[in-house]
């Protein structure tokens, strides 16, 4: 059983051992864990303690007709500059799935409701801080979007999920993707194509602190969600440091070994 807590703003992640576990030192097994502390809420930002996460605010409710098959559903994830953006477009375009960018969708949501709207502005200062948006405001976001778009033959997800309860969350309400692709790109390169976009789009959270806040917390959540998908099989990694039509090439190839392995590329 996979339990997680937040702690000083890092996801810490606890695997209860069973009775017949090998025995530590002393008499007796290891010792359960029975009972975690409460659940903290993730924000660094103190003085906005009326603004605070719990799971139970996410409603539970059927996101696709259970009685159709469901889309297909591919999460890309990787660092911050890795190209996720570009190559969701690219993969969404050549096989008719709908685009869903996670961060798009917040960034957008800022714009319109940050100036008058309590919640969004808190929101949009943690953001332009480097650090994640609430997990039950990405999880709506993201079923919204599944909503809307009911017939889609599939979705491919942009950055998501960012930390590992959004991927137990995630799994709890709507089911497993049908693949991951890691885009892995190193440190530097990360920082150099950060840093040019920042001049050429101006977004809030490319600024040089947030920059490598976004970095950390990247390193801090990748471990534990490759791990998880890793597990089930659904992870595979891509080297993201070359040219985007040569990534493009190699997820087109795994897609379609993964999800369309008796049809032929469209």
């Amino acid at each position: 059983m996979h339990q997680h807590c937040s702690s000083n703003h890092q996801q810490c992640f606890i695997s209860s051992t069973t009775q017949d576990s090998t025995p530590g030192p002393g008499p007796g097994p290891y010792r359960r864990y029975d009972r975690l502390p409460p659940i903290q809420a993730q924000f660094s930002i103190e003085s906005d303690s009326d603004m605070t996460e719990s799971s139970g605010l996410i409603q539970e409710y059927d996101v696709f007709d259970p009685s159709k098959p469901r889309p297909h559903i591919i999460f890309i994830i990787g660092g911050p500059g890795s190209g996720k953006g570009t190559q969701t477009s690219k993969i969404a375009a050549h096989y008719d799935f709908e685009c869903v960018s996670v961060g798009e969708i917040l960034r957008n949501q800022l714009l319109q409701h940050a100036p008058s709207d309590r919640k969004w502005e808190l929101i949009a200062q943690i953001i332009a801080n480097g650090e994640l948006a609430p997990q039950e405001t990405t999880i709506e976001e993201l079923k919204h979007q599944f909503i809307k778009k009911q017939d889609a033959k599939g979705f491919i997800v942009d950055g998501f999920p960012r930390e590992i309860s959004q991927t137990f969350t995630f799994e709890e309400q709507i089911g497993s993707p049908d693949l991951v692709i890691l885009l892995a790109c190193s440190n530097q390169q990360l920082r150099q194509r950060l840093e040019k976009r920042a001049l050429q789009q101006g977004r809030p959270d490319d600024n040089t602190h947030a920059i490598e806040k976004r970095l950390d917390t990247f390193k801090q959540n990748i471990t534990l969600i490759a791990k998880y998908y890793q597990e089930r099989g659904l992870i595979t990694r891509v080297d993201a440091d070359r040219e985007e039509d040569d990534i493009f090439t190699d997820i087109k190839t795994i897609v379609q070994e993964r999800l369309f392995p008796k049809e032929e590329e469209p």
